[in-house]
């Protein structure tokens, strides 16, 4: 795996420069981010994603931050997994950084969660991070190591009602994180996972831009607002990079401090014996 070399890019540190990168689901949202920060840190992107529309319209974006190159991948299908690789491979030397990033959301009441919904949701969350982590490891190895981060979800830990199809894919993500962790570490890989909350995408915009839930919403985070995509970016950049070189099979929170605790709103009376 390449080593850093610290000279500022774009503003940022250049801690990715001659890495050879893949993001899956980069073309929209956090994985746009993350492809756009890994370019602007040096590193030479393979951006892969379903949507062929957006795929180019992202590289028609990104294009003038750096090497950057798109394959169409749909993330369930393992050949997919590994046309991207072979792309970053042939075009870019070598793989040293996984970004498995690509998910679907929805929601639905658990009385109403019919079987085709359940499998989509676990082939792609959980059944092609899977794929990414496995194919992304094999061709590591190969290399000498490298770094896979993928994309989880505060909903792996802390639920919400009509989520349980996406909350048990990203729990069982973690739990794929932390056992790649464990086998991988003496082959020079790391395996770690972000788990933002509540992000500002054209996703969450329901909630994000609502009037009344979206500022009712806002209260809960100590934080004091929503994350951004770059956000979720900054904190795969730094688990993909030499800073990070001892952390292994942890799962990085980016939600503001909202499953840290409830926060008491200002017009809230205070608890008895508090002070104000």
């Amino acid at each position: 795996m390449a080593r850093e070399d610290r000279t500022v890019t774009a503003g940022f540190p250049a801690r990715q420069r001659g890495r050879g990168a893949v993001v899956t689901g980069g073309a929209q949202g956090i994985g746009l981010a993350i492809a756009r920060r890994l370019l602007e840190e040096g590193a030479r992107v393979v951006v892969a994603d379903l949507d062929q529309g957006a795929l180019k319209r992202a590289l028609d974006e990104l294009a003038p931050l750096g090497e950057v190159a798109g394959v169409r991948a749909d993330v369930s299908r393992r050949e997919d997994v590994i046309a991207a690789i072979d792309v970053c491979r042939e075009r870019f030397g070598s793989l040293d950084v996984f970004a498995s990033n690509a998910a679907t959301a929805d929601m639905l009441p658990l009385l109403e969660l019919s079987e085709e919904a359940w499998r989509r949701m676990i082939d792609i969350n959980l059944t092609g991070a899977f794929h990414c982590i496995q194919e992304a490891a094999r061709e590591m190895r190969r290399g000498g190591g490298g770094s896979i981060v993928a994309t989880a979800s505060t909903n792996a830990f802390w639920v919400e009602a009509n989520t349980a199809h996406y909350s048990a894919s990203k729990a069982g993500l973690v739990a794929l994180v932390k056992t790649a962790a464990i086998e991988l570490g003496g082959e020079g890989i790391r395996v770690n996972a972000v788990a933002p909350g509540m992000v500002r995408t054209r996703l969450t915009r329901f909630l994000t831009d609502d009037p009344v839930e979206g500022p009712r919403y806002l209260e809960r985070i100590p934080r004091g607002r929503y994350a951004e995509p770059e956000d979720v970016a900054a904190a795969v950049a730094y688990l993909a990079s030499d800073e990070a070189d001892y952390v292994t099979g942890e799962l990085l929170v980016v939600d503001g401090g909202v499953s840290v605790g409830v926060p008491l709103a200002a017009t809230e009376e205070p608890l008895p014996g508090a002070e104000r």
